[in-house]
């Protein structure tokens, strides 16, 4: 029996009655978190806050918190070349996914909705909602990929840019492009544990629905991962500093279509590894041995003796 929406609040028009969309979301959140903690055995806290924000303002605040990070990292807002760049980083070709979006916030530990969401169909706000608390719940556990990323490549594309640095500009390539393959993944994971928490509340047929969809999407885009695989081989015999930076724009253009359908290539990888090594796998390949070649991506069964390996790898260190 289906747990989160109920047949008066399908028929709810949204638009006329945004309390009480707002308070049907919060209802359905509370519901799906009780239940993935239940079917992780992990006891991890609901959102301090959940916002209903409009598109722009969700555009806005994903830059301001890229942007935090930048400064965080020692970056001075004078920096005119860094912002060049930081402004193609934001210019995501693929709008459409802020259409139905949200996104968790780690910094304030709110949760930010588009008021889209509050005329969207009741599938589309379960899928949502889960896949937003799977994020809140492997945060506790794992550090941000982008966070990681940002002083570092900071760090590099500064010196490169300051001395024309042929290699600083390949290090950063690498980064960037071993940054995108980590966050494919880790979206797949919380796509991965979002549709095994909704199948046990049954809801079953959107869940086939919705892998049905990730499958399309997965068949679609998997050749994305090859094409900046290929990328960073064809950097490596680029000598000129001036070609090597251009490559590089290249790489931030192409991978904000990634990052847009992240979760539809991570999804079949991180599923396998759900499978095979539960919660705590997930976790140990995102810290530990996290996919980085599109193969493992384009056939996950080639990924797990890599992950058997690292696992037992580790467990030997310890008892070491």
């Amino acid at each position: 029996m289906k747990e989160l929406v109920t047949k008066e609040v399908e028929n709810t028009d949204f638009q006329k009655n945004a309390e009480l969309a707002k308070a049907q979301i919060d209802q359905t959140l509370r519901n799906i978190h009780k239940r993935m903690s239940k079917v992780f055995h992990i006891d991890f806290a609901y959102f301090s806050d959940v916002k209903i924000i409009k598109c722009s303002e969700i555009q806005n605040e994903l830059a301001q918190r890229t942007w935090n990070d930048l400064e965080e990292s020692g970056v001075v807002q004078s920096s005119t070349q860094w912002n060049q760049t930081f402004e193609t980083l934001l210019k995501n070709p693929t709008a459409e996914i802020f259409e139905y979006f949200a996104f968790y916030s780690p910094r304030d530990d709110t949760l930010y909705i588009n008021e889209k969401m509050l005329t969207a169909p009741p599938e589309k706000i379960v899928s949502v909602c889960a896949h937003e608390l799977a994020e809140k719940l492997l945060s506790r556990y794992t550090s941000s990929p982008m966070k990681s990323f940002v002083q570092p490549a900071v760090k590099l594309y500064l010196e490169a840019k300051k001395t024309n640095n042929t290699k600083r500009l390949h290090e950063l390539l690498n980064i960037y492009i071993n940054t995108v393959f980590k966050i494919v993944f880790k979206e797949g994971c919380c796509e991965a544990i979002a549709l095994k928490t909704l199948s046990s509340m049954g809801y079953e047929t959107e869940v086939t629905s919705l892998e049905k969809e990730l499958q399309e999407g997965y068949t679609k885009c998997i050749g994305l991962l090859s094409y900046i695989e290929n990328t960073k081989t064809s950097g490596e015999k680029r000598r000129e500093a001036s070609d090597v930076e251009k490559l590089t724009i290249e790489v931030l253009r192409s991978s904000q279509i990634i990052k847009g359908v992240a979760y539809y290539l991570g999804y079949p990888l991180a599923k396998t590894v759900l499978v095979n090594y539960g919660i705590e796998g997930i976790w140990f390949a995102i810290e530990n041995n996290p996919p980085l070649k599109a193969q493992y991506f384009a056939n996950p069964r080639t990924y797990l003796p890599l992950l058997k390996k690292t696992k037992i790898s580790n467990q030997t260190e310890e008892v070491r």
